[in-house]
């Protein structure tokens, strides 16, 4: 079995993420990347199996998704996310994503997470991509998508109208929003929370990317909580002290 040490490592992370709390059973991924450009990643399932894995459960794909070693489940179709990302990122090592309970609070609202705590000011700006999944998704099901298919290679699952709101909305908007940050990773990560959805973030390694996940679901329940005592979301002060701190948040995470 190929890659044994990363996948050990995936395998303790989500046994260190269930213990904390930053990952649900109603899905997530997550990936680190070799040095040679394979991409070891939880195989589909893995969240409903209440995350209950092994080294076994992890799949190896290229880095265009053609499968390497198969010991498990193929890779889910958040995969091609992941795939996106690396190729972005030159400086990414590893990815998480996990549907967070107030991460979602913002993200169902499309909605980025505010800066309410300075563990998140160092990530800069977190936001929020939105897509339409139940239109995309019926329209590929029904025949009626104006969109040609999106051809999966075999290391992924074969879900092509979730790879048609992955492809054609998620990541175009990835590249716009995330891309032209790519040099912020290399100090910090970045992350973003999806529409409905929950949380993606990019990191150098997998430690670092399980704490940047923290910070930003810490921050999305100080501003809920700060919502709930001053009245609703126009209470939600990012710097409620120092406003002018506020806006200085991005100049602080590209410095």
């Amino acid at each position: 079995m190929r890659y044994e040490a990363e996948r050990q490592l995936l395998v303790e992370t989500i046994g260190d993420m269930a213990r904390w709390g930053l990952i649900e059973t109603t899905g997530g991924g997550l990936s680190v990347r070799a040095d040679n450009g394979d991409i070891i990643v939880t195989a589909t399932g893995s969240a409903f199996a209440r995350w209950k894995v092994s080294p076994r459960d992890m799949t190896v794909i290229s880095a265009t998704g053609e499968l390497r070693e198969r010991t498990g489940g193929v890779a889910p179709v958040g995969a091609l996310i992941h795939m996106a990302a690396y190729e972005m990122f030159p400086d990414c090592r590893a990815i998480v994503h996990a549907h967070n309970a107030y991460v979602l609070a913002f993200a169902s609202l499309g909605m980025g997470v505010p800066s309410c705590v300075n563990q998140l000011d160092t990530l800069g700006e977190v936001p929020c991509l939105v897509a339409d999944d139940t239109a995309v998704k019926g329209g590929v099901l029904s025949g009626e998508s104006d969109r040609p298919p999106v051809e999966l290679p075999d290391g992924i699952a074969q879900r092509p109208e979730i790879a048609a709101v992955d492809t054609y909305q998620l990541i175009p908007q990835l590249k716009e929003k995330l891309g032209p940050r790519a040099g912020e990773l290399k100090r910090h990560g970045l992350a973003c929370v999806l529409y409905r959805h929950g949380a993606f973030v990019f990191a150098r390694g997998l430690t670092e990317a399980v704490e940047n996940l923290a910070r930003v679901e810490m921050s999305a329940r100080t501003a809920v909580f700060q919502a709930i005592l001053r009245g609703g979301l126009a209470g939600v002060e990012p710097n409620l002290l120092f406003p002018e701190a506020a806006a200085s948040t991005k100049q602080f995470a590209d410095a």
